[in-house]
């Protein structure tokens, strides 16, 4: 008996799972399925366009106006299971939409009703677009960009923080339209700006525009344009460095998000949101940016031109489809979407404020390209990086790729001194060589007084390249490779920011390793690497330079030992000493010159290179495009940097 009842039992929960699952599956009275009307509507409300869906009534008057104030944000959105009327030619669905905000998507459902008069049609009303819409109502949304952080430097100096500014522009409602362009041409003159595109913005702009010439900090603002007519300035606030020109390379700047900028943003951003457009603040733009906050109100519709005003006495429509009101009606602002804005997270850098400004002095009066960086050997902290106006606002002193020339030969000398040889170990110091068959030489002026055999130190300190090529036999391209690489130099890795960390390729021939021992062939580096390199002989260990404190890179080569360091810091001492970095005697405790030749027409120009290492525990590289000399051309700029 309790056997059966089980069995009677179980019969009836199937009867009633399997009268649920046919429920909503199959239309009543042998109509069709209305998965097509479904799927069109779905299509149609994610382009808030419902042309081709089959209605019951006009609807994209009320869609245009439901969303007239969402900031052109479109919605996404699903549909459920289509559940049909047992006896009815009606069914309903429910949809759920996803609106990509900028703090995150906003989500919530929405049923429609559909009926069957000769084919599936949506029962148009408001709701369908939001539960509490009718026709009197729409959406507004309320975008709250958020605070943007600041980016600091050494010992948490604000290198980028918020400042007064001034936007200044024509206002055409303050001058009549006949002068708006001599205006705008007067302003240009007074700005610097380009006259002829700027009076072409203001005439293009409508009647009653403001249109922006250029923003400045509030105390650089030209008295002369109080005297052009229509011109005005907007106070405001700006996320700017300490002085203008600032690591602007480097740093780069914030400005108004750009079409493309908001399309790849998929809803972070919206039209009119400040945003990092250059350098560091477009690489972390978003943890700086923060997340902005969104607001959804539901407000009464616009009434339509020529229509009664509403009566103070009105009352309110009750929310929902089956309370239509006229467009104007009073209708209390509802709050039913919201979120705050959370301020961006501060970035942190290593740079020094003083000694940015001190190196990016001494570069400026370099004429052509040139770069500086400046570590700190004891921890890798970069602590400036300026390139002059030759290099056209690009970051030579992080990514510039240029042979380093005999300031390598410290890498060189790494490399034979891991095969056991010492400042004092003895080599040919020969006029000429070649290597199977490829001809050597030193630089012209080398003193003769040189030539022989020296101690390495020597050859080192007058920069002898043929001392070094003559040992290409005992050093191979993964030694030389691997000397680098404790220095260093030569591999990759993600510090945060732009950088080039050097390349050593593997020489395809003797002749090729003999050019590479010597900072040419294939060898390339950034000045910065080789402000790393000098910096690694006087720390005693490998020094990878990092510029982000949240970015600090982990070295993957062999470490550079103190016995090792102490050989090389004293070639680099005795360079100074009694060689070519004779220049920073004074200023550094050890350096080393190089020039390196480029191009394919002789006479071939050159680069100068020098990098050194203080007592005070600063590391410098300088590079300059079509220098003479190391010594004569990067050495006063080193000077300058640390005078």
């Amino acid at each position: 008996m309790v056997r059966v009842r089980r069995l009677m039992c179980l019969v009836a929960v199937l009867v009633v799972l399997v009268g649920c699952a046919q429920s909503g599956q199959k239309p009543a009275l042998n109509l069709p399925p209305a998965d097509d009307t479904v799927a069109a509507l779905v299509t149609a409300l994610a382009r808030l366009d419902l042309e081709g869906v089959p209605v019951t009534a006009p609807a994209q008057a009320d869609i245009d106006a439901i969303v007239s104030g969402m900031d052109q944000i479109k919605p996404e959105v699903r549909a459920g299971e289509v559940r049909y009327e047992t006896s009815e030619p009606r069914a309903t669905v429910t949809l759920e939409y996803s609106w990509p905000m900028p703090s995150g998507p906003w989500t919530y459902q929405a049923p429609v009703s559909l009926t069957h008069d000769g084919q599936w049609k949506v029962v148009w009303a408001p709701s369908v677009v939001h539960p509490q819409l009718n026709q009197a109502n729409r959406l507004v949304h309320t975008h709250v960009p958020a605070k943007r952080a600041g980016i600091t430097g050494y010992n948490g100096t604000a290198l980028v923080e918020e400042h007064d500014v001034v936007k200044v522009g024509i206002d055409k409602t303050r001058v009549p339209p006949e002068q708006a362009g001599a205006s705008a041409q007067a302003l240009a003159g007074v700005l610097g700006i380009d006259a002829a595109r700027y009076a072409s913005q203001v005439s293009a702009a409508g009647a009653k525009a403001f249109v922006l010439a250029v923003t400045l900090r509030r105390g650089d603002v030209p008295p002369q344009v109080l005297d052009v007519p229509g011109a005005v300035g907007v106070a405001d606030k700006a996320m700017l460095t300490p002085v203008p020109g600032f690591a602007a390379d480097l740093i780069g700047v914030v400005g108004e998000a750009t079409p493309e900028i908001i399309a790849a943003s998929k809803g972070a951003v919206l039209a009119g949101d400040q945003v990092g457009l250059s350098g560091l603040q477009k690489r972390y733009d978003e943890q700086l940016r923060g997340t902005p906050g969104d607001k959804v109100t539901i407000v009464g519709r616009r009434a339509p031109t020529g229509s009664p005003s509403p009566s103070p006495a009105s009352s309110p429509p009750s929310p929902g489809p089956s309370s239509p009101a006229p467009a104007g009606s009073s209708v209390a602002p509802t709050v039913i979407h919201s979120t705050d804005p959370v301020p961006g997270q501060p970035l942190a850098l290593s740079l020094d404020l003083e000694l940015q400004l001190k190196a990016q002095q001494a570069i400026g009066t370099v004429p052509g390209a040139a770069a500086v960086a400046v570590v700190r050997p004891s921890s890798g902290a970069v602590l400036a990086l300026a390139s002059s106006a030759g290099s056209n606002g690009q970051s030579d002193a992080s990514t510039g790729r240029y042979a380093p020339g005999s300031t390598f030969k410290i890498a060189t000398a790494l490399a034979l001194v891991r095969q056991g040889y010492t400042p004092d170990t003895l080599v040919s110091c020969t006029p000429t060589t070649t290597v199977d068959g490829w001809p050597f030489k030193n630089y012209s002026d080398f003193p003769s007084g040189q030539v022989g055999r020296i101690p390495l130190k020597d050859a080192i300190a007058s920069s002898c390249n043929t001392a070094l090529i003559n040992e290409y036999a005992k050093v191979s391209g993964d030694d030389l490779r691997a000397a680098a690489a404790s220095l260093g130099v030569g591999t990759d890795y993600d510090a945060g920011f732009p950088v080039f960390y050097g390349e050593v390729p593997q020489p395809d021939s003797q002749p090729k390793k003999g050019q590479e021992l010597i900072g040419q062939g294939g060898v390339l580096a950034s000045p910065l690497a080789m402000a790393g390199l000098a910096a690694s002989v006087a720390a005693d260990r490998t020094v990878v330079p990092w510029l982000v404190e949240s970015a600090r890179p982990t070295s993957t080569a062999t470490p550079l030992t103190p016995a090792e360091g102490a050989a090389l810091r004293t070639l680099m001492s005795h360079t100074v000493a009694a060689g070519s970095g004779r220049v920073l005697q004074g200023y550094a405790a050890g350096a080393k010159t190089g020039t390196a030749e480029y191009g394919s027409t002789p006479p071939l120009p050159t680069h100068a290179w020098m990098i050194c290492y203080t007592d005070s525990d600063l590391a410098v590289a300088v590079w300059v495009k079509d220098g003479q000399s190391g010594s004569g051309t990067a050495g006063p700029v080193i000077q300058r940097v640390l005078s």
